[in-house]
């Protein structure tokens, strides 16, 4: 009898520590197939591990210290962003900004792959505007402010201030810039950047035109004392382009040099134009003379406001 109680006990033990190990087994294998899960979905959102691209400006540097300067943040970029998204906007337009921070502009994915932030000026004679924005900014943390009046002629001004804490405070491999009228497609972009012949360097890419004649009357009419050319140089539309990191690091060194021109976009490919060896790369999908396109079939668009 005392050797079939024990015979028993010992059963029971056993018993006891088998179910043990399965249960063991089962948590182990319960958190290798999450793990594996999300490696997979990882993978899946970075398909091509060869999008962070090794590029000699993602690194940290020291700011560069410009002469004159507008801009007014000069706080680091608490994270990298292989796509850094600049939205030049107005102080008024905060339910665009709203919009923008509830669709396209947010990044949910495990690892960040774009950040987007906006490029607001001061207001005119308004001071309610102005502590709006602050508040704002204390919210959400993605404005960056620069001195000067907002106003359509001075987008240089705002373009350039953007670019410069983008060079001095960021790391990133590829810079687009864009409106805040503008619908963005990040995962088509993101398709493009990633290929294996997309340039790593010296890439400026977007809508762009060449031998463009200079216009004498209109809203974009320009004096021969301003622009003594008939046709402006190579340059992508301003709604939206695109830079690689060493290029908005180059273009910033000249801001002191050549003085801002009133045309953005143009003053953008008269610099580009002096960098030189840079060709300007069209992109089919941005799309930034037309409103109202189809998301799916673009990769930049404007959008009727």
């Amino acid at each position: 009898m005392g050797n079939g109680y024990l015979a028993q006990r010992g059963q029971r033990i056993l018993t006891k520590t088998n179910l043990r190990n399965v249960l063991l087994i089962g948590v182990l294998s319960s958190v290798l197939l999450v793990t594996y899960y999300l490696l997979q979905s990882s993978r899946r959102h970075h398909k091509n591990d060869i999008s962070w691209k090794i590029n000699p400006y993602f690194t940290k540097q020291e700011p560069y210290r410009r002469r004159f300067s507008c801009l007014l943040s000069r706080k680091r970029c608490d994270q990298n962003a292989f796509l850094f998204i600049l939205v030049l906007s107005a102080p008024a337009n905060s339910d665009r900004r709203t919009v923008i921070r509830r669709t396209w502009g947010n990044d949910r994915s495990l690892q960040m792959r774009w950040k987007t932030v906006f490029l607001v000026s001061q207001a005119l004679d308004n001071n309610n505007q102005s502590e709006n924005m602050a508040a704002e900014g204390t919210t959400y943390g993605d404005i960056i402010r620069g001195s000067h009046i907002d106003h359509y002629y001075n987008l240089t001004l705002k373009t350039q201030m953007g670019l410069e804490w983008a060079a001095g405070y960021c790391d990133f491999s590829y810079l687009l810039k864009v409106d805040d009228d503008v619908f963005v497609n990040p995962y088509n972009l993101l398709d493009h950047l990633e290929k294996p012949d997309t340039q790593v360097t010296n890439l400026y890419m977007g809508r762009c035109f060449h031998n463009a004649p200079v216009l004498r009357v209109g809203k974009h009419r320009m004096t021969r004392e301003e622009y003594s050319e008939s046709t402006f140089p190579t340059y992508c539309n301003g709604p939206a382009y695109l830079l690689s990191s060493d290029l908005v690091h180059k273009l910033v060194e000249l801001f002191d040099t050549y003085t801002p021109f009133r045309l953005e976009d143009v003053y953008i490919g008269m610099l580009i134009r002096k960098i030189g060896g840079v060709e300007a790369v069209g992109h089919s999908g941005f799309r930034t003379q037309e409103f109202g396109e189809e998301a799916a079939f673009c990769t930049v668009c404007r959008q009727q406001m």
